[in-house]
């Protein structure tokens, strides 16, 4: 699926028999995916920058940024992709008929672990074949040691962090299983966040509070909280915040307004609160980060 997508995008590295791995960057865009990946295959993005939301065919999302990792099986059922803000990652790409003895011989070195694939392709199931991980202690810890690798060595430690990712979710309790994150939400409560969550990307400029956005998908606050950040990965203030930092950094590279101009288009009455977000996703300020674009 993504592995044909980059197959001419990226970096490959083959890592062991029948698991290889991409480094690759991708600007904004939309594009769509090749047919849904053949089966006992499966693929790992662990997402470094940026943002990807993917499209089902039923018309639900599900959205990976940075520091999270997503998960796609042969079960997904997608339509497209859309990069939300420059994407740089690391895709991991398993065959696992061919891959089972390399599979093994980590598992062991990892402790004689049991990898139970039944179980975990069932949790890929209750999920619709894709799924999104993190921000959890596994995932912080997972990025911070691959922050700190030289490229040449980040290929084999996403495929061996893959596998460990794999062995968690075989082995959690049943009832966390069942639980974490549950079963898909219905079609009609998919569409009805799917037309808040396109409500809320056209209206960034204004206020937008739980019980308004709640009263316009027809749920309870609490349900819309939950079943929003079960589809989309991210709580409904943080999925905002990242909109809003992603869409100024747009119109700091291609508009002319001021910081404040800025600010106030994706819903900021002050400057300064604006310059501290920003400077949180981005590392620098709305002016440094305008100065770097015109230099690029």
């Amino acid at each position: 699926m993504l592995a044909e997508f980059l197959a001419d995008r990226g970096d490959w590295t083959p890592v062991m028999p029948g698991a290889r791995a991409c480094l690759f960057s991708l600007e904004e865009g939309t594009f769509p995916l090749p047919l849904q990946l053949e089966r006992l295959r499966f693929e790992t993005l662990f997402c470094l920058r940026g943002s990807v939301t993917l499209t089902r065919r039923e018309g639900s999302f599900l959205t990976a940024s940075a520091q999270q990792v997503l998960i796609l099986t042969d079960l997904s059922n997608l339509a497209g992709a859309n990069v939300d803000a420059p994407l740089e990652g690391v895709l991991v790409a398993v065959d696992a008929r061919n891959a089972r003895e390399s599979l093994q011989t980590i598992c062991d070195l990892l402790g004689r672990l049991t990898l139970d694939t039944t179980r975990v392709r069932n949790w890929m199931a209750s999920r619709g074949g894709c799924a999104v991980v993190g921000p959890t202690q596994w995932s912080r810890a997972a990025f911070a040691d691959l922050d700190n690798l030289p490229k040449s060595e980040r290929a084999r430690w996403c495929v061996w962090k893959s596998v460990e990712l794999l062995y968690l979710l075989s082995a959690q309790e049943e009832q966390k299983i069942d639980a974490f994150p549950g079963s898909m939400p219905e079609r009609n409560i998919a569409r009805s966040l799917a037309e808040t969550r396109r409500y809320m990307e056209e209206h960034l400029d204004e206020p937008l509070t739980i019980p308004v956005l709640s009263r316009r998908a027809c749920l309870s606050a609490t349900a819309f909280k939950e079943e929003f950040r079960r589809l989309y990965g991210l709580p409904v203030h943080a999925w905002l915040r990242q909109r809003r930092m992603e869409r100024a950094a747009q119109l700091l590279r291609g508009s002319s307004l001021s910081v404040l101009g800025v600010a106030q288009s994706v819903g900021y009455s002050s400057a300064s609160q604006f310059s501290a977000a920003f400077r949180r996703q981005y590392g620098m300020t709305p002016a440094v980060y305008r100065k770097m674009s015109e230099l690029a």
